[in-house]
């Protein structure tokens, strides 16, 4: 019994290790962005949502094969059911997206397209609860629960704000908590790259940094 919570504690500490990179934040910024043009009119970035979803393993790798394994080694973790994640995360969003639209109907005793829109930021905000706090239960990494705070309370700011556009509240709204993640992800890759650098042997067998 011990070794096995030692082995999950082990596991939770590499986690962490992977997570203080600055990619997760790098990428939410990323996504985030690009999701807020769909609300612009134009979405001419939209499309890119679909590539982010097929290469998102091949982007991570490639970020951390250049970024993150010359600094702190190869982690080779337990791989997760993908298949059972995907599933649990459409199934999230289904239940929130369902929720939203009874809370809307009990509030306001109607479902309108203007209505959807004004509370869009505060449905953003929970599913990056689900996800972020997923996330938390991995690493451990207390950041998650920053990240949670700011995402349920200006998801919420937003949709209480009045706009005279109804798809500027979400647009916005992306738009700040991809600056938020973004910042984030530099300040936390800075951060990482000084803490953990590079080091590299000459031909004498001494460590350089």
């Amino acid at each position: 019994m011990t070794d096995k919570i030692n082995l999950q504690e082990m596991e939770k500490k590499a986690q962490k290790l992977l997570n203080e990179d600055g990619m997760m934040e790098l990428l939410m910024g990323a996504i985030l962005f690009v999701s807020s043009t769909s609300f612009s009119g134009t979405a001419a970035f939209t499309p890119f949502l679909g590539l982010y979803v097929v290469f998102m393993r091949t982007i991570i790798e490639a970020y951390r094969k250049r970024v993150t394994y010359p600094r702190i080694g190869y982690l080779k973790l337990p791989d997760e059911e993908a298949k059972d994640v995907g599933l649990g995360i459409l199934m999230f969003i289904g239940v929130i997206m369902l929720a939203l639209i009874v809370f809307i109907s009990l509030i306001y005793g109607q479902v309108t397209r203007v209505l959807v829109y004004r509370w869009i930021p505060t449905l953003v905000g929970l599913i990056l609860f689900g996800g972020l706090y997923y996330n938390y239960e991995r690493t451990g990494d207390k950041v998650n629960l920053v990240y949670i705070a700011i995402g349920l309370l200006s998801g919420l700011g937003f949709s209480l704000l009045d706009f005279t556009d109804p798809k500027l509240g979400p647009q916005l709204h992306l738009l700040f908590l991809s600056g938020v993640f973004i910042v984030a992800g530099i300040i936390r890759l800075r951060n990482f790259t000084k803490r953990y650098p590079v080091v590299s042997i000459d031909k004498r067998g001494i460590a350089n940094e």
